[in-house]
């Protein structure tokens, strides 16, 4: 475990030195993890994407609809480059095992836009990739001007959300991005996961430090383009506790720093990850229902109203997601989709079973004991 959670400077670097060892084992665990995705791929059909879905969601202070749509590229360069990824991503699994061209990617989102017939605004549009929206070597220049050009001719359209790592958020992207999309909210959403560079290097490996996400946040703010901040709950190596501490502190210095909206995103157990080789040796349980909607409606409370706080969870209620016992999890889902949808926390306030006694116990005593075993000094 990394230990009781700790925001001071000097914490960061005494983990960082004291730890450098375990990150290179990590490194190793995420290469390995890699191969396996890799020789997993399917020969797949280029021209469709891998996935596509309509559901309700906030637009700004309406409640319309929102397709997204996870277009099929080569693959996040990340996780391809030698870093080789984040700790709890498969999203390699949905990239093509061949070249995929600008014209395939252009089929791809068209195939997805059909899904759009029929619907009145408002409307939302989610653009994903397994890596970065903005990254030329995932998708064309060529063919994400088109998509932009596509949305920004669609009246229903009242916003746009495209996901990258904060280094392709770029003066000239972000130019083209608004001229593309007139005067729609337009949103990056980047995956900030923790306000704690050593969290994010340490059980991430996310590859990129505080100062280079606020750095993109600025550049999108002076292009009036917004940013969406996807907060990781429970990282591998971090306690009950210590996670809901990071995500709610970092839901509150995300909003300082300026972002426009707050997706909350608990981890799943993703397969060929490092997170499913420690949950199949039983040394990581995806996070307590409970400790969301603690961090939700805590947050609702201390958090500008005017940045939305969502959460969509994956797996909620199954073993791989984040669940409770298993007999409330439905109605805590169903609280955690409306306080989504409408921001309003009363949704959160009435949820009751008898397994809060049982979070209660491992806030207190699994981050006690891994506290004292960390801090006990060696006989």
């Amino acid at each position: 475990m990394v230990g009781q959670y700790r925001s001071d400077t000097r914490w960061d670097e005494q983990v960082d030195e004291e730890y450098q060892a375990i990150h290179e084992g990590i490194l190793l665990s995420l290469r390995r993890a890699r191969g396996t995705s890799l020789s997993k791929r399917k020969h797949v059909d280029t021209k469709k994407p891998a996935a596509k879905w309509i559901s309700d969601a906030r637009i700004r202070s309406d409640v319309g609809k929102a397709l997204s749509v996870v277009l099929r590229t080569i693959g996040c360069s990340y996780a391809l480059g030698r870093s080789s990824g984040c700790t709890m991503c498969s999203y390699l699994l949905d990239g093509s095992d061949q070249p995929v061209s600008p014209d395939d990617v252009i089929a791809q989102f068209e195939s997805a836009r059909v899904s759009l017939k029929g619907l009145d605004g408002p409307l939302s549009v989610k653009i994903y990739t397994s890596g970065s929206f903005l990254d030329t070597t995932e998708v064309p220049m060529d063919a994400r001007m088109d998509i932009l050009r596509t949305l920004g001719s669609d009246p229903r359209v009242r916003e746009v959300v495209l996901e990258s790592r904060p280094s392709f958020v770029t003066e000239e992207s972000m130019k083209q991005a608004r001229e593309a999309l007139g005067d729609r909210h337009v949103e990056i959403g980047m995956g900030l996961e923790s306000i704690s560079d050593t969290v994010r290097r340490m059980c991430i490996n996310k590859g990129f430090t505080l100062k280079e996400f606020s750095d993109a946040v600025k550049v999108a703010m002076s292009h009036n383009i917004g940013t969406r901040a996807y907060v990781l709950l429970k990282p591998p190596f971090l306690t009950e506790r210590d996670s809901l501490l990071d995500s709610a502190r970092t839901i509150q210095e995300a909003a300082r720093m300026g972002v426009t909206t707050v997706s909350v995103n608990p981890v799943d157990v993703q397969r060929h990850t490092l997170v499913e080789d420690l949950w199949s040796a039983g040394a990581y349980r995806p996070p307590w229902l409970w400790t969301l909607v603690e961090i939700l409606g805590r947050c609702r409370h201390n958090v500008n109203k005017d940045i939305p706080i969502v959460c969509d969870p994956v797996a909620a209620g199954k073993a791989r997601g984040v669940h409770n016992c298993g007999v409330c999890d439905a109605a805590f889902v169903e609280a955690i989709r409306a306080f989504s949808l409408d921001q309003d926390p009363r949704h959160l306030e009435n949820l009751s079973c008898s397994c809060k006694s049982i979070w209660e116990h491992v806030l207190e005593h699994e981050d006690l004991s891994t506290h004292v075993h960390l801090e006990t000094p060696s006989r």
